[in-house]
C-alpha cells in the first residue's frame, strides 16, 4: 500500500549571504526613504530645540535621541535586509506569544498620563504596541498565505460563503483578538486603530474574502462616525472625541492650536526655525503634532512637498512589495507599507481635524525611538523581499530564455530531419 511522503522542506539558514540583485525601482524607493529621513531629522530639531532647552536644558535632547536611536535602526536595517523570510516565517508563533508577554507586562508598569504602554529596563524604554504592529504583519501574512483562497463558482455556494468568512477573514481575525483586548487595557485606542486597519488592509489587498471582505471594509468606513460618536467607555477618548467638532469653544487645545499652526504659515510659511507655536504652546510639537510645525515653517508648499514624498515612497513600495517572490512576501510588503500609509494618514487628518485626535506619530519625523528602530527594521524586511524579487525574476527570465532555447534547437533538429527524408 502506497503512503504519503511529506513534502521536504526548502533547506534555508538565518541569513541570507546575497539575496539578490538591486533593481532601479528599490534603489529609487530607498533613495527617497532618504530623503524623507533628513527631512524628519531637520524638522524634527527645528520643532524641539525650544522645548529640549527649556525642559531639559538641552536644545540638543531631542535629535541627539532620535540620531542614535537612526543609527540603530539602520544597523537593524541592515541586519533584517539579510534576514531569510523563510526564517521569519518560521519565527512567526514564536514572535505571537513574546509579543503577548510584553503587552502583558507593559500593564505592569507606571502609569504616563493615565496609561500603561512602556516598559522600562536600564534607562530606556520600549513600547511593545509597536512590536504588536509588526508581529501582526508577520503573522497575518503567513496565515493568508497558507489559507488557499476559493474563488466565486468554484465551489457550491454554501462551501464558498463558509470558506471566505471562517477560513480566510474569522480565523486570521481571531490571533488580532487577544493583542486588541492588551491594548484596550492600557488603554492605547490609537494602537487598536493602527493594528486592526493594518491587518485589515493584509486581508483585503490580499485576496481574502473576495468580495466579502470589501463589503465589510464599505460598512466599517460606513459606520465609523457613528461608532466614534458611541464611544462613552473612556473618559479620556470620550473628551477627544467630544473635542471633534468644528465649534472653536468646544474644541481641544491640541486641535486648536494645530489649527493656528497650519493657518498661520499660510502658502510658503514662517522660515524654518520660525514656528511661534512650538514655543510651548503646541503640545506634541515633537512627535504628533510635528506636522503642524511643517506647516507653519514651511507653509502649505512645504506640506505637500512632505505628502509627495511619502506618496511616492508608497507607490513604488507597493510595486516592490506585488512585484515579490511569493505570496507571504508580499504580504508582508503589504502591510509594512499599509502600517506607514495608514499612519501618515491619520496623523494629517487628526492635526487638521479631520479625524479626532487620536495621538498616532508621523513616521521618521515624529520622535520616539521605538518606533524609528522597528520602522527601520521593517525598511530592511522591504529591501530583502525587493532584491529576492528581483532575483526570483530574472531567474524566471533565464528559464524562460532556456526553454526557448530548447525549442528552437528541436524545431531546428526536426526541420533538418525533414529536409534530409525529402532529399532521400
Amino acid at each position: 500500500m502506497a503512503t504519503l511522503r511529506r513534502k521536504k522542506a526548502e533547506p534555508f539558514s538565518v541569513f541570507q549571504r546575497d539575496p539578490g540583485p538591486w533593481p532601479p525601482i528599490l534603489l529609487n524607493w530607498m533613495a527617497t526613504l532618504a530623503i524623507i529621513m533628513v527631512f524628519g531629522l531637520v524638522m524634527l530639531f527645528s520643532a524641539s530645540y525650544t522645548t529640549g532647552y527649556l525642559r531639559f536644558g538641552d536644545s540638543f535632547h531631542y535629535i541627539k535621541s532620535q540620531l542614535l536611536c537612526t543609527v540603530l535602526g539602520l544597523g537593524m536595517m541592515f541586519l533584517f535586509s539579510y534576514f531569510d523570510h523563510r526564517f521569519l516565517r518560521r519565527m512567526v508563533k514564536l514572535g505571537y506569544v513574546v509579543c503577548l508577554i510584553l503587552l502583558v507586562l507593559v500593564l505592569f508598569s507606571s502609569p504616563i498620563n493615565g496609561c500603561r504602554r512602556w516598559i522600562s529596563f536600564g534607562g530606556l524604554t520600549l513600547q511593545a504596541s509597536e512590536v504588536a504592529k509588526f508581529e501582526m504583519i508577520l503573522l497575518t501574512a503567513d496565515i493568508a498565505a497558507r489559507t488557499p483562497q476559493v474563488r466565486f463558482g468554484e465551489v457550491p455556494l454554501r462551501k464558498w460563503v463558509h470558506h471566505s468568512i471562517v477560513v480566510e477573514l474569522i480565523r486570521p481575525i481571531l490571533w488580532l483578538v487577544p493583542v486588541l483586548i492588551l491594548l484596550v487595557l492600557e488603554p492605547h485606542m490609537s494602537g487598536i486603530l493602527l493594528t486592526t486597519a493594518i491587518v485589515g488592509t493584509i486581508l483585503l489587498l490580499g485576496g481574502s474574502g473576495g468580495i466579502i471582505t470589501w463589503g465589510c471594509a464599505g460598512v466599517a468606513l460606513f459606520l465609523l462616525e457613528t461608532l466614534l460618536k458611541h464611544v462613552d467607555s473612556i473618559d479620556y477618548l470620550q473628551s477627544r472625541l467630544d473635542g471633534w467638532t468644528q465649534d472653536l469653544d468646544r474644541m481641544t487645545s491640541q486641535t486648536k492650536q494645530s489649527l493656528y499652526a497650519i493657518g498661520s504659515g499660510g502658502a510658503t510659511g514662517l522660515g524654518l526655525g520660525n514656528s511661534i507655536e512650538k514655543q510651548l504652546w503646541l503640545p506634541e510639537s515633537t512627535n504628533d503634532f510635528i506636522f503642524s510645525v511643517v506647516c507653519e515653517e514651511l507653509g502649505f508648499v512645504g506640506a505637500v512637498i512632505v505628502i509627495v514624498l511619502f506618496v511616492l515612497f508608497l507607490v513604488q513600495g507597493f510595486w516592490i512589495a506585488f512585484h515579490a517572490e511569493n505570496r507571504f512576501c508580499t504580504l508582508v510588503g503589504i502591510g509594512i507599507m499599509a502600517q506607514i500609509a495608514w499612519q501618515v494618514f491619520c496623523n494629517i487628518a487628526v492635526v487638521t481635524n479631520t479625524l479626532p485626535n487620536t495621538g498616532i506619530s508621523l513616521p521618521f519625523f515624529s520622535s520616539g525611538g521605538t518606533s524609528l528602530i522597528l520602522l527601520l527594521a521593517e525598511m530592511g524586511v522591504m529591501v530583502n523581499i525587493g532584491r529576492n524579487g528581483e532575483r526570483a525574476r530574472l531567474e524566471r527570465e533565464e528559464a524562460h530564455a532556456e526553454r526557448e532555447r530548447q525549442r528552437k534547437a528541436k524545431t531546428i533538429v526536426l526541420d533538418t530531419a525533414r529536409r534530409a527524408q525529402t532529399e532521400q
